[in-house]
C-alpha cells in the first residue's frame, strides 16, 4: 500500500491527494482492469475466456488488457425457411475479433467527476489544517496558551512540515513554562538566517534553554543580599528585564552582572536588628515578553558591632571618590579583614543636598592592591648624639628598604632641628631614599611642629592613603606653630599623624593629644632601635585601610563639603557612622609638559618650594654642568640673576659645612662661589641654609652661594632680579 509523501499515513491504491493532510500525491495511477475487448465486460485475472459472450482470449496482455485469439466457430442455426441448410458464417477476419471500446463522452465525465471529488476533498483537509491555525493564534492572542497548544499540535499532526504550527506550539508552551515541550517542538526545525522565521525561531531556541533557577541567596552582607541564578542558552540578559520583590515589596537592583550562565543581583533590604528572620524572596524574568518567576528564602544573619573611621579621600579622578576607611573590632581594636565590595553601602549628601546612593564600584586593602604614602620625619637636633643618629639612621634605612614599591609606596623624609630640612621629596626610590637619611647630622634646636606641619602638606599634596610618622626625644623649642594647630590642620588635611617620644624630655601628654586628636597614635620607647617595630606597625595598620570608590556627582564641585553616611557588614560584624570631609587638592606632575619651568618673582625660599611643591615638582637641582647651563640659559632669557635651587647646606660632625639636595641626588657636581657654602652671613652672623644660583660678575659670574631664606630682608635690590625654578621629575 503507498503511502503519503508529506505525512506518512497511508493512502488508497491510485489516490491523487492525502484523505488526512490533503497533500498532492505524486505516485503514478494503478494500471487499468483488464476487460473483454468484445463485449467491454471486466475479466477475471488469468481468464481465457469471456465470462459475459464467451470470447476466447490471447495469453498475452497488451497495455493491461486481454487480447483476443482465434477459437472454432460455434454451429450455426438453422436456416429461416426450414431447408435444413445452415446460413454461412461470416468470415474470419485476420487478426482476431476487433476491439470495442467505450465512447469518449462516457469515460471523460467519469473522470472529471473523480477528480473534483479528489480536489474537494484535498481542499477540505486544506482548510481544516488553516482552521486549525487560526483557531491556535485566535486561543494564543486571548493568552489561552494551554487550548493554543493543543490546536497547534494538531495542526502540526496534520502538517508534520509546518514550521508556522512547530514555531507556535513553541511558543504557547513556553508561555506556560513547558520548557522541555518546547525544545522538542524546535527540536526538528532547519531555518535559514536569510528566512522571515529565523528572529522568531532564534528568539524562542534561546528562551527555551533559559531554564533559570536560583542557586544561591547570600546575606552574609546584610542589609546587602545578593542573589544568584544559573541559566543556560545565549541570550543576553540585562538589568531591565529583572524585577526583584522581598516580602511583597519591590526592591531596586545595587549591583548586576549576568556572565558565564551566571546572573548575580545585589539589592539593600530593609533593615533590622532581628537575627534569624525569615525573608522570602521573588526574581521575575521578563525575556523577549516570556516571564519566569522563581522564589527562594534566606534569614537575617546575626552581627557583632564594629567600628568605621574615614582615614582620608582623593577626587584626583572625579567624580570618581576614593575613600579610605579602618574597620576594626572595637573590644580588640583589630582591623577587620575580608570585607568586599557588598560589604560597604555608601550615602552622600553634599552641602545644601539630601543623602543619595553611591554606587560603589571597588573595594580593596591597600596591603597587595594600592600604595601609601609615607612621610618620615626625624628629629636632628643637637640633642641627638652621634651613637644615637647612627641608629636612627639605620632604622629608617632598614625600613625604607622594606616598603612595597611595586604597589605604589612611597616616601618623604623630613628632618628637623631648627629648621626643616627635605632630605629626599616624595619618591619610590630607596636609594634617593637611603642617600637622603645618611645626609643627616645633629644640629640645632627642635622644630617639631614645624616638620609635622610641612609634612602634613607634603603627604596630603599626594592624594591617596596618607600618613605621617614623627619622632623627637624632645621638647619643641623652635616651632611657629601650636599642637592645637597641628590637630586642626591634620584633620582639615585627612593626614593621620603618628609620634614617637624618646627619652625623658619629651611631653608625652601633648604629644599623645596632637597624635590621638589627628587620628592617629602615641608611642613612648626607651630604645631608638625598638622604632624598627613601631615603624612596622603603623604600616602594617595603614594597609588593612580599605580603599573604597564610589561615583559621585559630576555635575558638583569635587571639592564640595561632603557627608558620608557608611554602613558596614562581614565577617560577623556591623559597624555605621556619619562623617563630614572636604576634599584636599592633589598635583599631578605629568600635567607639565617641559621638565624646567621658571617663575621670575621675589620670594623667600620656603615660599618657592612651597609653591614648586603644589605644582607637583621641587626646586630645581643641579647635578651636572650640562644641568648647570640649562638653568643659566633660562634665568639669562628672563633676565634673572638670583635663582633659588632645592638644595641645603648643614654641619658634619667634624664642623665643616655641606650641601645636600632636596631630592636625595647625590651631590657630586658643586660649583660653589668663593668662600662658600659659608652657613653663616659674615655681615650679621644670621644662619643661610639654602642654596642659591646667582650671576655676580666681580666674583667671577654664575655659581652657588647659601643664603638666609629671605635675603630681600638685608638686600633690597635683589627684587627686581630674583625668580626661581620648578623641576618636574615627569
Amino acid at each position: 500500500m503507498n503511502s503519503c509523501s508529506n505525512c506518512g499515513k497511508p493512502l488508497e491504491e491510485g489516490a491523487l491527494f492525502c484523505t488526512f493532510c490533503g497533500a498532492k500525491q505524486n505516485h503514478p495511477p494503478a494500471p487499468p482492469e483488464p476487460v473483454c475487448p468484445s463485449c467491454g465486460a471486466k475479466l477475471e485475472p488469468d481468464s481465457r475466456f469471456c465470462g459475459s459472450c464467451g470470447a476466447c482470449l490471447q495469453a498475452e496482455e497488451s497495455a493491461g488488457q486481454a487480447l483476443p485469439v482465434p477459437v472454432p466457430a460455434a454451429p450455426l442455426p438453422a436456416a429461416a425457411d426450414g431447408g435444413g441448410e445452415r446460413a454461412d458464417p461470416p468470415p474470419i477476419q485476420p487478426g482476431g475479433a476487433k476491439k470495442r471500446l467505450r465512447p469518449a463522452w462516457i469515460i471523460l465525465p467519469v473522470l472529471l467527476v473523480l477528480l473534483l471529488a479528489a480536489a474537494g476533498f484535498a481542499g477540505y483537509r486544506y482548510f481544516t489544517f488553516r482552521n486549525l491555525m487560526s483557531e491556535a493564534e485566535s486561543s494564543a492572542g486571548d493568552e489561552d496558551y494551554g487550548q493554543a497548544a493543543s490546536l497547534y499540535q494538531e495542526a502540526l499532526d496534520r502538517n508534520p512540515r509546518s514550521r508556522d504550527a512547530a514555531l507556535g506550539l513553541a511558543e504557547a508552551c513556553l508561555r506556560q513554562g513547558r520548557m522541555d515541550e518546547a525544545s522538542e517542538a524546535l527540536s526538528g526545525l532547519d531555518i535559514s538566517e536569510d528566512s522571515p522565521l529565523y528572529p522568531l525561531y532564534q528568539t524562542l531556541t534561546g528562551v527555551s534553554e533559559l531554564k533559570p533557577s536560583i542557586s544561591q541567596v547570600d546575606a552574609e552582607n546584610f542589609p546587602v543580599v545578593a542573589v544568584t541564578l544559573e541559566y543556560g542558552g545565549g541570550l543576553r540578559l540585562t538589568e531591565d528585564m529583572v524585577t526583584l520583590t522581598e516580602e511583597g515589596s519591590g526592591r531596586s537592583l545595587t549591583g548586576f552582572q549576568a556572565e558565564d550562565g551566571k546572573l548575580m543581583l545585589l539589592y539593600e533590604t530593609e533593615d533590622t536588628d532581628v537575627s534569624d528572620e525569615k525573608r522570602e524572596l521573588s526574581v521575575v524574568l521578563d525575556v523577549e515578553g516570556f516571564r519566569f518567576e522563581r522564589e527562594d528564602k534566606y534569614r537575617t544573619p546575626r552581627f557583632e558591632p564594629a567600628q568605621v573611621r574615614l582615614v582620608s579621600t582623593d577626587v584626583s579622578e572625579y567624580p570618581t571618590v576614593k575613600a579610605f576607611f579602618r574597620v576594626e573590632d572595637p573590644a580588640t581594636g583589630n582591623a577587620l579583614e575580608g570585607l568586599g565590595q557588598r560589604s560597604f553601602i555608601i550615602r552622600e549628601r553634599l552641602e545644601g543636598g539630601e543623602y543619595l546612593s553611591r554606587e560603589v564600584h571597588m573595594v580593596e586593602p591597600l596591603a597587595g592592591n594600592q600604595g601609601l604614602n609615607i612621610g618620615l620625619l626625624a628629629d636632628k637636633s643637637s640633642s641627638i648624639t652621634a651613637t644615637d643618629m647612627g641608629k636612627i639612621q639605620t632604622v629608617m634605612t632598614e625600613f625604607v628598604n622594606s616598603l612595597h614599591y611595586e604597589v605604589g609606596d612611597q616616601a618623604e623624609i623630613l628632618a628637623f632641628d631648627s629648621i626643616v630640612q627635605q632630605m629626599c621629596t616624595y619618591t619610590g626610590d630607596s636609594t634617593l631614599l637611603s642617600n637622603g637619611i645618611a645626609n643627616m647630622s645633629p644640629d640645632g634646636m627642635t622644630a617639631l611642629y614645624n616638620a609635622i606641619h610641612d609634612g602634613i602638606h607634603h603627604a596630603a599634596l599626594q592624594g591617596g592613603a596618607r600618613c605621617v610618622i614623627a619622632f623627637t626625644d624632645g621638647i619643641d623649642n623652635r616651632s611657629s606653630y601650636t599642637p592645637g594647630d597641628i590637630v586642626s590642620y591634620a584633620l582639615a588635611m585627612q593626614v593621620p599623624v603618628y609620634i614617637i617620644g624618646v627619652g625623658r624630655d619629651v611631653e608625652a601628654g601633648t604629644l599623645k593629644s596632637v597624635a590621638e586628636g589627628s587620628g592617629g597614635r602615641y608611642w613612648f620607647i626607651d630604645d631608638l632601635y625598638d622604632l624598627e617595630e613601631i615603624f612596622e606597625e603603623i604600616y602594617a595598620e595603614q594597609k588593612k585601610l580599605y580603599a573604597v570608590e564610589y561615583i559621585s556627582d559630576a555635575a558638583q564641585d569635587a571639592y564640595a563639603g561632603r557627608e558620608l553616611d557608611v554602613r558596614v557588614t562581614g565577617d560577623g560584624y556591623r559597624a555605621r557612622n556619619e562623617v563630614a570631609f572636604q576634599a584636599v587638592p592633589s598635583v599631578d606632575p605629568t600635567t607639565h609638559t617641559s621638565r624646567y619651568e621658571l617663575i621670575k618673582e621675589a620670594v623667600t625660599w620656603e615660599e618657592a618650594t612651597r609653591r614648586c611643591q603644589e605644582m607637583g615638582g621641587h626646586l630645581a637641582t643641579i647635578t651636572s654642568q650640562d644641568e648647570m647651563d640649562q638653568l643659566i640659559a633660562m634665568a639669562e632669557a628672563e633676565e634673572v640673576r638670583f635663582v633659588w635651587l632645592g638644595g641645603y647646606t648643614s654641619y658634619d660632625s667634624s664642623g665643616n659645612v655641606f650641601g645636600h639636595w632636596a631630592t636625595g641626588e647625590p651631590f657630586s657636581y658643586e660649583a660653589w662661589c668663593v668662600d662658600e657654602p659659608s652657613r653663616v652671613d659674615s655681615s650679621d652672623g644670621v644662619e643661610e641654609w639654602y642654596i642659591m644660583l646667582w650671576n655676580i660678575p666681580s666674583l667671577g659670574g654664575w655659581s652657588w652661594n647659601d643664603q638666609r631664606n629671605d635675603p630681600l630682608a638685608v638686600v633690597p635690590s635683589m627684587r627686581d632680579a630674583m625668580g626661581y625654578i620648578c623641576e618636574f621629575e615627569n
